[in-house]
């Protein structure tokens, strides 16, 4: 599983956006930025929705500037995902704990396509 480590030198990072810098594989030091956004959900007859999270990530420089790929394509949403969260009669929910997880395993995801692409894009390269 690649592992990641936070990045707290970039600037213009909002409320709920946070950097980290990938640090092995084949997307060692790509730095990805992930924006979790909250909205919620309406309630039903068996449990009600605290809340939805939404975990969206984009590739970055060490500026925040999104990135392109190399169709030329910019990498600002290049996972998505989102997590819903339920609770019985009304039991608390910590929301900052859950968005923890989704952020991470959204960074392995994005860490292990980013690979995958890699990969594929060396393959075709003609040889010379």
């Amino acid at each position: 599983m690649p592992s990641f480590s936070p990045i707290t030198t970039v600037p213009g990072l909002e409320a709920w956006q946070f950097a980290y810098s990938i640090d092995d594989g084949h997307s060692a030091g790509t730095i990805v930025r992930a924006t979790v956004t909250q909205a919620t959900e309406p309630t039903n007859s068996d449990a009600q929705a605290a809340a939805v999270l939404k975990c969206t990530i984009a590739v970055i420089d060490d500026q925040n500037n999104v990135q392109t790929d190399g169709a030329g394509d910019l990498m600002s949403s290049v996972y998505v995902t989102t997590k819903t969260l339920q609770t019985d009669a009304g039991q608390p929910v910590n929301v900052a704990d859950h968005a923890a997880d989704l952020v991470a395993s959204c960074i392995v995801e994005v860490a292990n396509r980013l690979a995958v692409h890699s990969s594929i894009a060396a393959m075709a390269i003609p040889s010379g």
